[in-house]
């Protein structure tokens, strides 16, 4: 039984972080999470059910009643009654069903396809915010040595005399401030890890360090109707639409349940020695209950269903003009951003400029602690500039509906 329970937990999957680029991360969100498993099956039930309701309501119902009697004269006689009756559905109420079932169909596939988008924009933004939030980390990292150093080093002076307490004091503070910000950006870093591992449904240790993150480009031209894009091809309003012909069908068979359905009935038997033959037909008396209500609560839950699709359409327009308005802002400060090598080759030599400066005495303490501070800041402030343009990409491409749109306007 141990050599058994061992096999089992070999054979089963291990669950790996292996995307070290935003289009593998992309690509492992929409094929592995365990979330799709879910919406699948969410799929096959609505399956079932058009199944179901796509057959005829009644099954023809057989009855036989033997019987046995003794005649008054005296003597046996065996007689048998055999009865066969069919409902036979009025007014359309098998495709009415039929058509809200397979609208319920449809919501689900687009429900999935929902499902699929979501993750993959879901796993580009925690792609983004752990490649983003390492390089952060790695910055404060480096301040907090560079200071560090520096406060060794001032201690040093101060011991033969060249510098003195309040100068060993300023580059304690320093070091010590950038040593908190460092600690905030490590929590910071190991949080993005945990959410990135969540977003690409992965559980459990991983040393995933390096990522790929392709250049964004800030000329990428957008579709010239983005509304009527997002209005078309979003899958929740797919889902919506679906959704309101459901209810509509749902709507139409509450008003046919209004109709009663009649029920055929045939029978043949042998009484007393006689051959009898009947054909009757019944109807249920809608005496006590109508169904007006179901069909009142039908129609308000339908007109419930249209006007919620009509408030997110007007909602859609809004959020398209946000989006929109964000990713130009976002693009505008990329553009005036120097993130490639340059920006952060001027910063290195402004540091070094700043401690050749002081080494020959140009410059006190204060102002190397400051343009060591303000050249490491530049470099965040760029870093957090390029993540801002990278999230309104993937908003746009959310609320367009295309996650294929987060990749546009890139290169290696």
């Amino acid at each position: 039984m141990r050599l058994f329970t061992i096999g089992v937990l070999l054979c089963m999957p291990v669950w790996q972080v292996e995307a070290t680029t935003l289009q593998e991360a992309m690509n492992m969100a929409g094929k592995l999470h365990p979330e799709l498993k879910i919406s699948e099956l969410n799929i096959e039930a609505a399956q079932g059910q058009f199944t179901e309701q796509s057959s005829y309501a009644y099954n023809p119902e057989f009855s036989l009643e033997p019987q046995r009697r003794r005649l008054n004269g005296g003597g046996i006689a065996n007689d048998y009654y055999v009865g066969l009756s069919q409902g036979i559905e009025l007014g359309g109420k098998r495709g009415y069903r039929e058509q809200s079932a397979q609208a319920a169909l449809d919501t689900a596939n687009s429900e999935n396809r929902l499902i699929q988008q979501q993750l993959g924009v879901e796993a580009a933004r925690a792609f983004v915010e752990l490649y983003f939030s390492k390089q952060t980390f790695d910055l404060r990292n480096k301040q907090s040595v560079m200071l560090r150093r520096l406060s060794l080093a001032v201690n040093r002076q101060m011991e033969v005399g060249e510098l003195n307490q309040l100068d060993a004091n300023l580059a304690h503070a320093a070091f010590t401030s950038a040593l908190s910000a460092e600690t905030a950006a490590k929590y910071v870093f190991t949080l993005s890890q945990a959410q990135y591992q969540m977003a690409v449904g992965e559980s459990g240790e991983s040393g995933l360090i390096n990522l790929e993150l392709p250049r964004l480009l800030v000329d990428w031209v957008l579709p010239s109707n983005p509304f009527t894009v997002a209005l078309r091809s979003r899958p929740d309003f797919m889902a919506q639409r679906s959704r309101v012909k459901q209810f509509r069908a749902n709507s139409d068979l509450a008003g046919a349940e209004r109709i009663p359905d009649p029920t055929l009935s045939v029978m043949a038997g042998r009484e007393a020695g006689e051959q009898l033959v009947k054909v009757g037909i019944s109807f249920p008396i809608p005496l006590f209950n109508s169904h007006t209500g179901s069909y009142e609560s039908a129609l308000a839950k339908a007109s419930r269903i249209e006007s919620q699709l009509a408030w997110s359409e007007k909602k859609l327009r809004l959020e398209v003009q946000a989006a929109l308005y964000n990713h130009k802002s976002a693009m505008q400060a990329v553009a005036s951003t120097a993130y490639q090598a340059k920006g952060s080759r001027l910063s290195r030599d402004n540091i070094k400029l700043a401690e050749t400066a002081f080494n020959a005495g140009e410059m006190d303490l204060e102002e190397l602690v400051v343009h060591i501070n303000q050249a490491l800041e530049a470099q965040l402030t760029t870093i957090e500039i390029m993540k801002q343009g990278w999230l309104a990409r993937i908003r746009l491409a959310e609320v367009l509906g295309h996650s294929e749109y987060i990749l546009k306007g890139t290169q290696p």
